[in-house]
């Protein structure tokens, strides 16, 4: 099975009549269809109203960069399709994601803002890289700086990839999709725990690093 990590995410929500979602599923199993035949195509997920009816349906397209993802956003073929969707089911709206931290935290909903993820990414990668840095690096400290490097970045970003950002989205989940005005305080909240953390990891690395 290949494994495939998308660095390019496109994330459309459909307003669906109850009427129509049968055949809103039928055009975009036929439009996945054409998207395949795109270089650089990954995937598509198709996630139904979250709630007893509702009418909002999510498609997630997942493509290898953001060249191969406008040059399907941009296909005439797409905009044809796109104009029997919208005929025959319903608005939609769209939001495309092509930065690096888009895989970690893109939902049916979307991603959170970007400060969110930063924050989110830092304290994933800090102890990470520290942590490392105190193992790892005294093995390949002796190969010189470059390999070190290179062996350290690789492993750090595996961890973060499987292991790390997994937890961490989780445990965050509530705060990075609070971003309603009523949900300030929330949002506040997270920052201070995840700054908290942050400061606490210092102290802690500081009786190991001096």
């Amino acid at each position: 099975m290949p494994v495939r990590v998308s660095r390019a995410t496109s994330v459309i929500v459909h307003q669906v009549p109850h009427a129509a979602a049968e055949r809103f599923l039928a055009l975009e199993e036929e439009l996945t269809r054409v998207a395949e035949q795109f270089p650089g195509y990954q995937a598509t997920e198709v996630y139904p109203p979250g709630e007893p009816g509702g009418t909002e349906w999510v498609v997630v397209l997942h493509f290898e960069n953001a060249a191969t993802m406008q040059g399907w956003l941009d296909a005439p073929v797409r905009a044809a399709w796109v104009a029997k969707v919208g005929a025959e089911v319903g608005t939609f709206r769209q939001e495309t994601l092509a930065t690096g931290f888009g895989a970690w935290f893109t939902g049916p909903k979307g991603g959170p803002p970007g400060w969110k993820m930063v924050l989110t990414v830092l304290l994933g990668l800090y102890p990470t890289v520290i942590i490392l840095t105190l193992t790892l690096g005294t093995v390949t400290g002796p190969l010189g700086l470059a390999v070190s490097m290179l062996i350290g970045n690789a492993v750090s970003v595996l961890i973060l990839q499987f292991l790390v950002m997994p937890v961490l989205t989780h445990v965050f989940g509530p705060w990075l999709r609070a971003d309603r005005p009523t949900e300030r305080a929330m949002s506040a909240a997270g920052v201070g725990v995840i700054l908290s953390l942050l400061a606490g990891l210092t102290l802690l690395f500081r009786q190991f690093t001096g």
